[in-house]
């Protein structure tokens, strides 16, 4: 098959470790299936960035390989505001690319990952070219951009227009069928894990991270963002400070909240318990999850995070909030808490400590890249095969 991805979450050369997730599904793809990508970059952060950056991103607006394509359009957008004309403004900033790259390659079936804008757009051009549309909800595109009413108009009418819809947890299941999408369009499907993460010494992981061997470790790997709850977390670690546990607290990733975290901390005299990394390439994170005794995330908001499945491979249990589909993937191990509850999330820190110091946690093996890719060719098989039988059959 000939597969057209539009998905903004996606690696380029400003922020390289941005949807990682989604580069690794498209390389895993592209083994079997010929796959073009069109991940627009947002002329804000092009602007701001340095201009050494701004020369390789324009020396690579089309990368390709044997089996893959990237291309890296401009994107042209009001920055906070006027966000329920995103479709607009993302549609007329990538038209001609689309047109360009299916020119000589039409596809069989066009991706978008993200409710909105990219569904929009993918949708969209899927009826242009005659060609069936399949949306990839990951989670906030449907429990956080649906808060705006003006937005949540947006997402339902693209979710409804699509010919299927493709989620990871029976939460953002129900959430779609809630925004009026019939249960038969909606297919539930479980996202791989890189086979790198893997169970490993504990001790030669800390060794290479040159973190201490001898003191309890908690980690958070995420984008440093309001909806990742982190002011709670600084919270729980004063809390914890307070009970003498000792903790050693590493935040890999980066984002807009980097400065406000960092005065937050600095002014509850957390310095030496807490350390922003920043953000880590992919194939380093297997070592700081072997390092951590506890992955932390205190997100107000979820779908189906793959940090914490990618923690549960490497054998490290999770303390998170009760929120979205990450029940669906807790193990007794494991402790779910009420989001925003900073004593709480304390307490369950001091357990989930005291569980792994008594050697009770077992990793848990997830789906592979290979198999979460061949299932999602499946169900996009068979969402083309469905269209193909209704077009009217020829005298």
């Amino acid at each position: 098959m000939k597969v057209l991805f539009l998905a903004n979450v996606f690696p380029n050369v400003i922020e390289p470790t941005k949807g990682v997730f989604n580069q690794q599904l498209a390389s895993a793809i592209a083994r079997e299936h010929d796959v073009t990508i069109v991940s627009p970059v947002s002329w804000v952060q092009e602007l701001t960035a340095p201009k050494p950056v701004r020369a390789e991103l324009s020396s690579r607006r089309d990368v390709r390989t044997d089996r893959m394509r990237v291309c890296y359009p401009r994107y042209y957008y009001t920055p906070k505001v006027l966000r329920s004309l995103y479709g607009f403004f993302y549609w007329n900033s990538i038209r001609r690319s689309l047109t360009r790259v299916t020119t000589n390659c039409r596809p069989d079936v066009v991706v978008g990952y993200w409710a909105h804008p990219d569904g929009a757009a993918a949708v969209r051009f899927g009826r242009v070219i005659g060609v069936p549309s399949v949306v990839l909800v990951g989670g906030s595109d449907v429990l956080v951009l649906t808060e705006s009413a003006n937005r949540r108009r947006r997402v339902a009418d693209v979710l409804q227009a699509a010919d299927a819809v493709v989620t990871v947890s029976e939460d953002l299941r129900s959430r779609i069928e809630q925004l009026g999408v019939a249960g038969d369009r909606i297919h539930l499907w479980q996202r791989g894990v890189d086979e790198r993460f893997v169970p490993g010494d504990r001790e030669q992981a800390r060794r290479r991270l040159n973190i201490p061997i001898d003191r309890p470790v908690v980690l958070f790997v995420g984008r440093l963002a309001p909806v990742k709850g982190l002011d709670v977390l600084l919270k729980a670690c004063a809390i914890c400070r307070k009970r003498r546990l000792g903790l050693e607290v590493y935040l890999v990733g980066d984002g807009p909240l980097r400065e406000a975290l960092t005065k937050d901390r600095d002014a509850r005299g957390l310095q030496d318990m807490i350390k922003f990394v920043g953000a880590r390439k992919h194939e380093e994170l297997p070592d700081w999850y072997r390092a951590a005794d506890v992955t932390v995330l205190p997100s107000l908001s979820e779908g189906m995070p793959n940090v914490l499945r990618e923690s549960k491979a490497c054998g490290t249990p999770f303390v998170a909030s009760r929120v979205g589909g990450i029940h669906e993937i807790a193990a007794p191990d494991d402790r779910l808490v009420q989001s925003g509850d900073a004593a709480e999330f304390a307490e369950a820190i001091q357990q989930s400590l005291s569980c792994r110091r008594s050697g009770d946690c077992e990793p848990r093996s997830p789906m592979t890249l290979a198999d979460s890719a061949r299932r999602l060719m499946t169900i996009l098989s068979s969402v083309r095969a469905d269209a193909c039988s209704r077009l009217p059959r020829r005298a």
